[in-house]
């Protein structure tokens, strides 16, 4: 089969596969796929807004959170190429105001989550509008690290943050003009930008969906860590550049898709801004990103050559289904779609036919079709508390009882039903809720919470 003939054929099975997923409501958004040097696929679906009407198109810029890490690590890569860092610089270099323990911690430290500082977004200070100020000023007041320099791997956003800190203040220029100067134009990534408050709002061309199509929009804060939109068009550029030189030598290169080695000799799976694994041989870098509704998701196959994009706008987006499905067509074999959430599926009925209707909806399916829907514990649960942020709490107690009768040995399960019935004002089912909770795990600290909340009312 010539090359032609077999990516017409890989082409018409993708798109089957994302055709399918959008119209199960489980893909809006834009998919590129390369394979062998070889884009084979490239197409969008859906909207970008659904109150505009706005198509989902190939450039719609999407917000890319944590994929925006392989930049930051870029721009870290670039400044060591210039002699202007160096990877092992401490900390404390670049900012002297942090305890002593920053003369410990380097910037490859940060580069492969291995300095043991904090992840900011655990320490209750994160919110729409943070800065990376405020991001510094509250790690510079912690008093100690989670753990040694390289002794294992743990993720932080904090790292990356420190990173664009350390970008600003060694190349005299803001961490969005260093990334427009030196990647997105010298590149032509002319849909992709860092958005912060200096970013005209008119740039932002579709809007973000939660679970139950309500907007879960991504909020202006740090970057770093997250901070960049950018396309399936600009992102196959920027795949296409790290086979190259344009940016950084191969051999600078490597070291982010080589693994952290350990204070005790073992390696960790994260290299500059990258996941790495190995599949069947393959060498493969990757890294997903999730914010509001946006989820993200890259995958470069380095000894195929093979890429895979994925950006949506639609937080019920399986993207690791969709990729083992790609996966799948790319090697010729036959791939399983993802389960419909059975969470979204029961919300559109009960909006459209009433609460029964929709736990008729489950029983009827779970008997007949539990392979095509996620019956999963967490499903159910998302569910109750959507319906309670809506304030139908006697429709959250109703689907929270039908978690605990599909999942009588889950002790969160039990622990939502039970705080479902102290909002409707029942102390004492709830207090039995709790009790079942705690009898099935008694270290669950929100059932222990709770029960003390009925004994201070």
């Amino acid at each position: 089969m010539s090359f032609a003939v077999k990516a017409q054929h890989v082409e018409g099975r993708l798109d089957s596969l994302v055709q399918a997923l959008h119209g199960r409501g489980q893909f809006n958004g834009s998919i590129l796929v390369n394979a062998g040097g070889k884009m084979v696929y490239e197409k969008a679906y859906g909207k970008a807004d659904l109150e505009k009407n706005d198509d989902f198109t190939t450039s719609t810029p999407c917000y890319l959170a944590s994929l925006s890490k392989q930049f930051t690590a870029m721009g870290i890569m670039m400044l060591e190429e210039r002699k202007l860092l160096d990877f092992n610089d401490p900390l404390s270099k670049y900012f002297p105001e942090f305890p002593s323990y920053a003369q410990t911690v380097t910037i490859r430290h940060l580069l492969n989550h291995t300095s043991g500082i904090i992840d900011y977004e655990s320490l209750g200070i994160d919110h729409p509008g943070i800065t990376n100020k405020e991001v510094l000023d509250n790690l510079i007041k912690q008093p100690s690290l989670r753990f040694k320099p390289g002794d294992k791997y743990e993720y932080s956003n904090s790292g990356y943050v420190l990173l664009a800190l350390i970008i600003e203040k060694v190349s005299g220029t803001s961490f969005s003009g260093f990334m427009e100067k030196n990647i997105f134009q010298p590149l032509g990534m002319h849909d992709s930008f860092v958005y912060d408050k200096s970013t005209p709002r008119t740039k932002l061309r579709e809007k973000a969906y939660g679970k139950f199509n309500d907007i879960s929009q991504y909020e202006e804060g740090a970057v770093g860590d997250g901070g960049i939109f950018s396309s399936v068009d600009d992102l196959f550029k920027w795949d296409a550049a790290l086979y190259g030189e344009t940016l950084v030598s191969q051999s600078t290169l490597s070291k982010a898709f080589s693994p952290a080695v350990l204070n005790n000799g073992t390696t960790s799976l994260y290299g500059f801004g990258w996941m790495l694994k190995n599949e069947n041989g393959e060498q493969i870098v990757y890294h997903t990103g999730g914010s509001g509704g946006f989820r993200t998701f890259i995958e470069r196959q380095l000894t195929h050559q093979n890429t895979i994009i994925i950006l949506t706008n639609i937080e019920n987006s399986p993207r690791m289904e969709i990729r083992n499905a790609i996966v799948n067509i790319l090697a010729n074999k036959p791939y399983t779609l993802p389960k419909i959430s059975m969470a979204t599926e029961m919300y559109k009925i009960r909006n459209e036919n009433g609460i029964d209707s929709a736990i008729n909806f489950y029983n009827f399916n779970k008997l007949r079709h539990k392979g095509i829907y996620d019956f999963g514990e967490q499903e159910l649960n998302l569910l109750g508390y959507k319906l309670w942020s809506i304030k139908k709490i006697d429709e959250a107690v109703a689907i929270f009882k039908l978690n605990v009768v599909a999942y009588p040995a889950s002790s969160n399960a039990h622990e939502s039903l039970g705080e479902a019935y102290l909002e409707r004002g029942d102390k004492q089912m709830a207090a039995e809720s709790f009790n079942r909770s705690l009898s099935i795990d008694p270290q669950n600290a929100d059932a222990i919470r709770m029960f003390k909340k009925i004994n201070n009312q």
